[in-house]
């Protein structure tokens, strides 16, 4: 009875604030939404900063358009790519949504300034694309450059001193090395190869060529805006705003029923927000997963919780009955091989209560790919930066530097492997062959793990392994996911296995939950150690980790 009487309660507010709306006009009518890509877009729940036209995060972005998808007075969408930064997972799922808005007969539009790669990837799934006559496309191939910092390491007197796991494990190579190894140079050359075709595929589809042709234009470029238009990349010079207006008139519309993507956005929400009340506070939880997983405490205003939000927010979900499935929103290069355990743990706890789906952006490597694990199904974009299973290990030491700098080091300790937390010291026989054994046993439990959740053999496991980083299309051949898609398909996936149809508007709740101020306060006063830099000088820890920022472009 009291529940009957509070959705009654509900769905009169609401009634009466849509009675507001109309009286004051902000009911008007649309018919086109207006969207601009511009900067990054957060892999992390929406942070309550916006404007008119930009969405919040990721997530944002892909649900309002299935939303504008779904909608009868959405006749078009128009996009506007301003220096958009997207990663190349962000691109192809965001390339998908677009097509599927035309499949459902809605025109989509896009105008480019000085466009990338990634954006004219994006652009090619609309209907038309403008540039701007003061704008071009920069796309000139595909290619991608790795630091190597031993040469300035030893300037420093600074050295590094590892042990790995795996001989495609090339995460020590930038401080052991001055160019990449043959086993390196391999993994990277067909991830560029993979990468190349994916995109390759998606402008072809979205333009109707050949993929064979798209390369050669993809390769061929970069394009002033006459060269673009006469090779077909693009269909006409326009800027934004000439643009916009040949859509309104070739959908004979007046410019008043354009609406921008927020305002269309929270219209949308108030609109399908009784609906979700019958679901009683049931709902599929989204666990981003962002970032690298070292633990420590947070620093103020920091983007990126540390890993015990997450393992609190995995325990509660574990517990919570209205948590009906989970998606794991994955986008990391691992870290500490404690912390991708822990939370592998955390997150197989829920996986034995309730469906866990796993979603991987735009890298879900190392520790990211063992925590993704616990899903099933798992999911990648073909373009992700998966795989990595391996480890390594080990220490920077400061001697050389500390003693550039006229610092001398003294030290009292008891124990065969004190050396092993010293920044000073370098690594004994004993010490390095302990550090391989723990590297070792690490290893064997990640292989373990892998042939468990991904149902492979221990010798098929062990050859996907050795370290080796994988496109998420070559992932899938090997069997280290289940098939490709993003978040639209994960969450569809997450409805299906808990009893809902896949285009149920169920309501979502995004973890990690924003914490109240004096949480954060209190994680701020916890004594604890400070984030480590990994790998952190002084303490040679073991590492499931990535942290080549592998830039593809």
């Amino acid at each position: 009875m009291v529940w009957r009487l509070w959705l009654g309660i509900r769905l009169a507010l609401h009634y009466v604030g849509e009675v507001v709306q109309w009286l004051t006009g902000s009911k008007r009518p649309y018919a086109v939404v207006q969207l601009t890509l511009r900067g990054p877009l957060s892999e992390g729940p929406s942070s309550g900063f916006w404007s008119v036209r930009r969405p919040q995060s990721f997530f944002e972005l892909v649900t309002t358009l299935q939303w504008a998808r779904e909608d009868n007075r959405v006749k078009g969408v128009f996009v506007h790519c301003d220096q958009a930064e997207l990663g190349w997972a962000q691109v192809l799922e965001l390339h998908r949504s677009l097509l599927a808005l035309r499949k459902a007969g809605k025109r989509v539009y896009v105008v480019l300034g000085q466009a990338t790669l990634a954006e004219y990837v994006v652009a090619s799934a609309a209907e038309k694309i403008f540039l701007s006559p003061a704008g071009g496309l920069g796309i000139a191939g595909l290619s991608t450059e790795v630091w190597f910092l031993a040469r300035a390491l030893e300037k420093l007197g600074i050295r590094p001193e590892f042990v790995q796991v795996g001989e495609y494990k090339s995460a020590a190579e930038i401080f052991t090395r001055t160019e990449m190894s043959t086993a390196h140079r391999e993994a990277i050359q067909a991830i560029v190869n993979d990468l190349l075709r994916q995109l390759a595929e998606a402008v072809a589809q979205g333009r109707g060529w050949n993929v064979e042709q798209a390369i050669e234009m993809i390769e061929g470029g970069p394009y002033d805006p006459e060269s673009a238009v006469t090779a077909g990349l693009v269909d006409a010079l326009a800027d934004p705003v000439i643009a916009e207006r040949e859509m309104q008139n070739e959908l004979d519309l007046d410019s008043s029923l354009a609406i921008d993507f927020q305002t269309y956005n929270r219209r949308k929400s108030r609109a399908l927000r009784p609906a979700s009340w019958r679901f009683g506070g049931e709902h599929i939880a989204v666990v981003h997963v962002v970032g690298a997983l070292f633990d420590g405490p947070a620093p103020p205003g920091a983007p990126v919780p540390p890993p015990a939000w997450l393992l609190r927010d995995l325990q509660q979900l574990a517990e919570d009955p209205r948590a009906k499935a989970v998606v794991l929103r994955v986008v990391s290069p691992g870290g500490s091989a404690l912390w991708s355990d822990r939370l592998w743990q955390a997150a197989t706890l829920v996986a034995t209560r309730k469906p866990v789906v796993a979603s991987c952006g735009d890298v879900a490597a190392s520790g990211g790919y063992y925590l993704a694990l616990a899903g099933r199904p798992l999911f990648a974009e073909a373009s992700t930066l998966t795989g990595s299973i391996g480890v390594v290990a080990g220490k920077f030491v400061l001697r050389g530097f500390l003693e550039h700098l006229g610092i001398d080091t003294d030290r009292v300790a008891r124990g065969k492997y004190t050396g092993l937390s010293s920044s000073s010291m370098h690594l004994t026989e004993e010490e390095r062959a302990l550090l391989q054994r723990n590297a070792e046993r690490f290893y064997t439990r990640f292989l373990e793990l892998v042939s468990a959740a991904r149902d492979l053999d221990t010798s098929a496991a062990r050859e996907v392994a050795r370290g080796r980083v994988w496109s998420g299309a070559a992932a899938a051949q090997n069997g280290l996911v289940d098939g490709l898609g993003g978040l639209e398909e994960a969450l569809a996936s997450a409805k299906l296995l808990a009893g809902w149809e896949p285009l149920e508007h169920v309501p979502v709740v995004h973890y990690p939950r924003p914490r109240a101020l004096w949480q954060t306060l209190a994680e701020q006063l916890r004594p604890e150690r400070p984030i480590p830099l990994p790998p952190t000088t002084g303490v040679a820890g073991v590492w499931a980790w990535l942290p080549i920022p592998y830039k593809f472009r």
